[in-house]
């Protein structure tokens, strides 16, 4: 019965022993990583207000490509919206009033003229 006893006694003290080698070896690997932090930290902190920096760019950025996209979309509803009318009134006085179709047409090569111009 004793050596049954001392038996898990020494299975236990070997496990503690396993244990605390165990938790002083990660202490020791902590505190190196620590050391190595610290020494890196002034490059970590530049990085990350780098970083910071860019973030705040691409999204200043992002927001001039949504107002741009926003100004073209309401131009070419705009100019959709003309060229539907212009059509639309050619269609309507086409049979009725040749002097009408003539000026809308003329009024359509304008606009297409227009249109063409750069800027």
């Amino acid at each position: 019965m004793f050596l049954f006893i001392a038996t898990i006694f020494i299975a236990e003290l070997i496990i503690f022993s396993t244990l605390v080698f165990y938790i002083i070896k990660a202490d020791k690997a902590v505190i190196e990583l620590n050391k190595q932090v610290t020494e890196y930290k002034p490059q970590i902190k530049n990085v990350l207000n780098g970083i910071k920096e860019t973030v705040i760019e691409i999204s200043d950025k992002k927001d001039l490509l949504y107002e741009y996209l926003r100004k073209k979309r309401d131009q070419w509803i705009f100019k959709t919206i003309q060229t539907v009318l212009i059509y639309f009134l050619l269609f309507l006085f086409r049979g009725k009033c040749k002097k009408a179709a003539k000026i809308c047409q003329g009024l359509l090569l304008a606009k297409d003229v227009w249109d063409s111009i750069p800027g």
